[in-house]
């Protein structure tokens, strides 16, 4: 969600697949920064769990509690602590691997951020994908040839030298916000970014696409859309949308910043286009408008007429009770938008709780960070839109406008459609309950769902049962889970679960598709878990979801985040 950008590394760790908070923020409405040293990295100048551990020691929660993964600790340390996976849950994950923690115990990996997709020629082939952790965070994806019952593991060739990249790719890692988008014909294209933290002066950055041409099993090599090799400009956060004849539409954040200043100037939205199934890319071409100079989390896709839609936060002033969601159009190929303002969002300075790693929006008595970027989907049927996001407006504080956070937060998700795109319903609030966070949505067959995480599952902690409580350790209490008076400070249930909303019954109820609950404090010090999820539906109105699951695999590994896939029965 929000809030601030003042040193340029302030900035780069967002692109690591952790988007910042700061969908909207102003040259006023500053990051807090945790220091030179806050993206101390091991393997490729990444922030890595351990990173997440070291700076929520530097930065203590306000009781002197410091955050650790529970992995570390029993019971999480059992290959049994979760029932085996059942009822459609399945594991994208193959051939997992470990990594040592800062007290030398090992954890397995962790793979989040997902979206899903589903091959409109055979809708037996899904494919999702995520950050990935091993090899030293490359590009990998993960597909599916029997309706997502299983999957195969693919690394994408050529993306960092480590791979065999060539040109630009041998100046860049493999990077993060990883996103996939099938055409209608069954053309899959894989965009993230790439970057090398290594460089003093500077930090060279850029959009990359590779193209698969049967359903994710093997791909071209990456192309690059577009590369910054100073610190005047960063990318950030792109998304890929795919439209016919081979046009192919990328939008992302393009930060700038006063060079040798470290002065934040603008983050607009920009598009690149391709008309030759990726092959080659247009510069960058403007979405959002003068009205939102501060904006972040672009969400493309492309209507059955061809009409280029993009939804995303924008900023109008460094005013973040200003902050909207915004849709871009464009009915010439995305070589020009109009913007629409659709509805307030509510992620306000007053919003939300702080974490305790990065200083940025967390849920109350959750760690992990939030954000309000929107999910936009096109029924490729009816033409239908929906746009889905989740912000505090339930929060009274916040609905006020407060200058700082009380109570607790309320977290629910938002849903605006339109039948042609001109003409929007109001937001509406279309989920109750316990906090709901990172929805997504899709869209097909005269069908719309809503996917999110969410807590309404989790059981209290009790005595005995430690599962569902927040991981940490206290000055007085470094043996964990001794001394219970601290180690159950907070009686509040943290585990999560993924559930998704559906039209069907104009989202009066919610299914729950994660066979049980699991606690988000399992890595990175419970500080991050992705910044978005996916959903799709195929063309018969069946409903696949794919979110970081911290159960790992049940019987083979232990407790650590993994990538599920859920399908609808």
């Amino acid at each position: 969600m929000r809030k601030s950008m003042s040193v340029i590394l302030s900035i780069l760790l967002l692109a690591i697949g952790f988007c910042h908070l700061a969908q909207a923020a102003g040259p006023a409405d500053r990051f807090k920064a945790l220091g030179p040293d806050k993206s101390q990295a091991t393997k490729d100048s990444l922030f890595y769990p351990n990173d997440f551990e070291a700076a929520a020691a530097r930065h203590p929660d306000p009781n002197g509690l410091v955050f650790f993964s529970l992995c570390r600790r029993a019971p999480f340390t059992s290959t049994t602590l979760y029932s085996p996976f059942s009822s459609g849950n399945v594991d994208a994950i193959v051939g997992d691997t470990t990594f040592p923690l800062v007290d030398g115990t090992q954890c397995y990996e962790p793979q989040n951020e997902q979206n899903i997709v589903v091959n409109p020629t055979n809708s037996q082939n899904i494919v999702t994908t995520a950050n990935d952790y091993r090899y030293g965070f490359q590009a990998l994806i993960y597909y599916s040839t029997d309706g997502g019952n299983t999957f195969s593991d693919v690394l994408l060739p050529h993306w960092d030298p480590a791979t065999g990249g060539t040109g630009l790719f041998t100046h860049v890692q493999a990077g993060g916000d990883p996103v996939l988008a099938f055409a209608a014909d069954g053309t899959l294209y894989y965009s993230a970014l790439v970057y090398d933290f290594s460089f003093t002066n500077r930090t060279p950055s850029g959009v990359a696409v590779a193209v698969s041409h049967n359903g994710g099993a093997t791909w071209s090599n990456p192309v690059m859309v577009h590369y910054e090799a100073a610190n005047t400009f960063f990318n950030d956060k792109e998304w890929i949308a795919a439209g016919p004849g081979g046009d192919v539409y990328v939008t992302w954040t393009l930060f700038k910043f006063n060079r040798g200043q470290g002065g934040y100037i603008s983050s607009k939205i920009v598009e690149a286009v391709s008309h030759d199934y990726g092959a080659s890319w247009s510069s960058p071409i403007a979405v959002s408008d003068s009205t939102h100079p501060f904006d972040q989390g672009s969400s493309p896709a492309v209507a059955p007429d061809g009409t280029v839609y993009v939804a995303y936060e924008g900023n109008q002033a460094s005013d973040v009770t200003k902050d909207q969601m915004v849709l871009a159009r464009s009915t010439d190929g995305g070589q020009t938008f109009t913007n629409i303002e659709l509805g307030r969002v509510y992620d306000d300075m007053g919003c939300y709780p702080l974490n305790v790693a990065e200083g940025r929006p967390r849920l109350s008595f959750e760690q992990f960070r939030v954000s309000s970027f929107p999910s936009l989907a096109i029924d490729p049927t009816t033409g239908r839109l929906a746009i889905a996001w989740a912000d505090d407006q339930n929060n009274a504080g916040c609905a006020a406008g407060a200058a700082t956070f009380s109570g607790l937060t309320s977290n629910q998700v938002k849903l605006v459609t339109s039948a042609n795109g001109a003409r929007w319903t109001a937001p509406t609030q279309i989920t109750s309950g316990a906090d709901k966070v990172y929805p997504a949505v899709g869209a097909n067959n005269g069908r719309i769902v809503v996917g999110y995480y969410t807590r309404d599952y989790s059981p209290v902690p009790t005595a005995t049962d430690h599962s569902c409580q927040r991981g940490f350790l206290s000055t007085t209490d470094p043996g964990y889970p001794a001394s219970p008076a601290v180690h159950y400070l907070d009686q509040v249930p943290v585990c999560l679960d993924y559930a998704f909303s559906s039209s069907t019954d104009n989202y009066a109820s919610q299914t729950r598709v994660s066979t049980q609950s699991s606690n988000p404090y399992i890595e990175f010090s419970g500080s991050f878990i992705g910044d978005y999820t996916g959903i799709a539906i195929d063309s018969a109105g069946r409903v696949h979801a794919a979110w970081t699951d911290f159960r790992g695999l049940p019987g083979a590994t232990t407790p650590n985040q993994d990538t599920v896939v859920g399908n609808e029965n």
